[in-house]
């Protein structure tokens, strides 16, 4: 698809099906001269909305009594002439209107072709055409997220003043590469360590909002987690309300994980059981075993279970994968029923699945841990709407953990700049001001005809 040429384009703006009206809309320079067999463009005011028969290119009959609303270059989204016509909402005339227009040497836009025109004519920028998409196709986090973008451009205003602060820090460099014969003074060192460590704060800022805004719509990732028959797949039936898990009295019965997802006071939470951890010289349950860490791992939150003590075990489950102790944990004493110990303990939650003991205060405990998951941001509450934008900015990260990594080594300053105009480079990028024909057209595949 040829995004770049200077075609006339045509798209319907609303959904296929019936209703009261629909909306047809139209972009390219010298518009109104290209339809004027069509609509009769006389008097045809910019920002005015105008009653108007839309006629055949053969003048042989009116289609339909139309509002036209005439938005003139460069005052409209795209960038260029603009016209929305708003009709009846039947199927045929719509098609009707747009195949004349068609007859007449308009085109049908490519999708996403009006925002990506939008975007070449500056009317937008790469952040705001991609939350148009998200506003489109998403309805909870991500929507709130992609309008404030669209309404108020408020991250990307956020990401060029971070753009401007690593340039400002570049050009730093580059006068004392320039004019200092020697090596740069500590204190300017001082100072780019200084603005390094804040430029990397801000960024890891803007990824943990963003992450944890995609988490509250995909949800947390829960694992239960222990040794063999304490009451795992019993508690992931009772959370998921159903039986998911086979449950037997026999070691190793679960091998592979089950997921599944419940929701809690709002809060969507992706369950998963996991195979008891323990030596094996059994081939599967070994696989299973490994499948375990795997989950525990790639988890938000662990429950871990035992029938005794939970903490206890624990130790010697985490000294065994030292890599386990980044992630939050919650204990939890199973068949308390059995045992009898149903006093209050502040290490565990005192659990029984069968007798409804406990299951409550255990979801409590994961919507307190989740909270704690979520940073108190300092950056505004600057947030990213999909995973090519985080993903950049984690570029962005990398490239200055790095350039800090090689300023503490003492590095070249040439090394360093170099690292910097990366990480300016990228954010350009993040932004459409240097994004390749080929990235666009596939951001742009992924939008509807009409925007």
């Amino acid at each position: 698809m040829d995004y770049n040429n200077q075609d006339i384009i045509i798209a319907r703006a609303t959904p296929i099906g019936k209703s009261a009206l629909a909306i047809v809309r139209l972009s390219g320079l010298g518009l109104k001269v290209a339809i004027r067999k069509i609509i009769n463009c006389k008097n045809l005011k910019p920002n005015t909305v105008h009653l108007k028969k839309i006629n055949s290119t053969k003048g042989t009959h009116v289609i339909d009594s139309c509002m036209v609303a005439y938005f003139e270059s460069p005052k409209s989204f795209t960038g260029e002439d603009m016209i929305e016509i708003t009709c009846h909402g039947n199927d045929v005339i719509v098609q009707k209107i747009i195949n004349e227009f068609i007859g007449s040497g308009v085109r049908i836009a490519y999708p996403g072709e009006f925002s990506y025109r939008a975007l070449k004519n500056g009317k937008i920028d790469l952040i705001q055409a991609e939350s148009i998409a998200t506003k489109i196709n998403q309805n909870t986090a991500a929507f709130a997220v992609a309008l404030d973008n669209i309404e108020s451009g408020y991250t990307s205003e956020q990401l060029k003043l971070l753009r401007k602060e690593i340039l400002n820090i570049l050009s730093i460099i580059e006068h004392e590469l320039d004019f200092n014969e020697e090596e740069i003074n500590h204190l300017s060192v001082d100072k780019i360590k200084s603005t390094f460590i804040d430029i990397i704060k801000k960024i890891r800022a803007i990824i943990n909002y963003s992450l944890d805004l995609e988490k509250k719509e995909s949800g947390y990732r829960v694992s239960l987690i222990g040794l063999p028959n304490v009451g795992k797949s019993t508690l992931f039936n009772r959370l998921v309300g159903k039986d998911r898990a086979i449950v037997t009295d026999i070691k190793g019965t679960t091998r592979d994980i089950i997921e599944s997802q419940l929701t809690y006071k709002g809060v969507p939470i992706n369950l998963y059981d996991t195979a008891g951890y323990r030596k094996t010289k059994d081939k599967i349950e070994k696989i299973g075993v490994s499948k375990t860490i795997d989950c525990a791992l790639t988890s938000d939150i662990l429950v871990f279970i035992d029938d005794n003590d939970p903490v206890a075990q624990y130790g010697e489950f985490s000294d065994a994968f030292s890599e386990i102790n980044k992630i939050k944990v919650v204990f939890v004493k199973s068949k308390c029923d059995l045992n009898g110990s149903f006093k209050n303990d502040a290490d565990y939650i005192n659990l029984s699945s069968k007798s409804d003991i406990g299951i409550e205060s255990l979801l409590t405990n994961l919507l307190t841990t989740i909270e704690s998951l979520n940073n108190k941001y300092t950056f505004s509450s600057v947030a990213l709407c999909n995973a090519r934008q985080i993903k950049l900015l984690e570029e962005i990260e990398s490239l200055f953990l790095v350039a800090l990594k090689n300023l503490n080594l003492g590095l070249d300053m040439d090394i360093i700049a170099s690292e910097i105009k990366d990480g300016a480079n990228l954010f350009d990028e993040l932004l459409g001001k240097m994004t390749s024909d080929e990235v666009l057209n596939k951001i742009f595949t992924g939008f509807c005809v009409g925007k």
